[in-house]
């Protein structure tokens, strides 16, 4: 019986070890101030949705968010905004912004301005540091590959995307991948 717990205890310290590992590598390669930035956008976001939701746990609250903004039902999302003014602005500030997102301007001919868009940084911290764990999760490699091929997607298909792979809004990737969905 002893051996059974000793090989129980391995197992637990090899998983939490292995967990540990993952986001540090993670937040290696993203960066101190922009894993700060990032861990900002979370807690900002959880709040709002205790806010939004407050007889839902957490778990509930993420997954209700994520319906709500495929909903037609929904018709104002100001209620949905989670950034506070420090937040935002440690968000362009930290640069993290930039990582995850690029602006682009076209020249409009017919009007003679310039259009800004946005697109995602294929090439940026965030790709490149959930590239390095995207193999440990089947929703960071789903995400990742979906990502890195269409770039901006609409809610419905990011939404049907992140629910179909049963996501866990415990684990500290799943509730980054979904804030930062919804954070541009």
């Amino acid at each position: 019986m002893q051996k059974f717990y000793l090989v129980l205890v391995l197992v637990l310290t090899f998983s939490c070890t292995q967990t540990d590992n993952r986001i540090t590598e993670f937040e290696k390669v993203l960066g101190e101030r922009q894993t700060n930035a990032l861990n900002l956008l979370v807690s900002d976001f959880e709040i709002n949705l205790t806010k939004i939701y407050p007889n839902l746990t957490t778990e509930k609250g993420y997954r209700q968010y994520l319906n709500d903004m495929i909903s037609d039902t929904i018709s104002y999302y100001e209620n949905y905004s989670f950034m506070s003014r420090k937040t935002i602005t440690e968000y362009i500030e930290s640069g993290l912004w930039n990582e995850v997102y690029e602006t682009n301007y076209y020249f409009d001919i017919n009007s003679k301005d310039s259009i800004e868009t946005i697109s995602v940084n294929n090439i940026g911290k965030y790709m490149q540091a959930l590239y390095v764990v995207k193999d440990s999760d089947n929703l960071i490699n789903k995400y990742w590959e979906k990502r890195e091929a269409a770039g901006m997607m609409q809610n419905e298909l990011v939404v049907n995307g992140i629910l179909s792979s049963n996501p866990d809004f415990n684990d500290y990737f799943h509730k980054r991948i979904v804030v930062l969905e919804f954070s541009f």
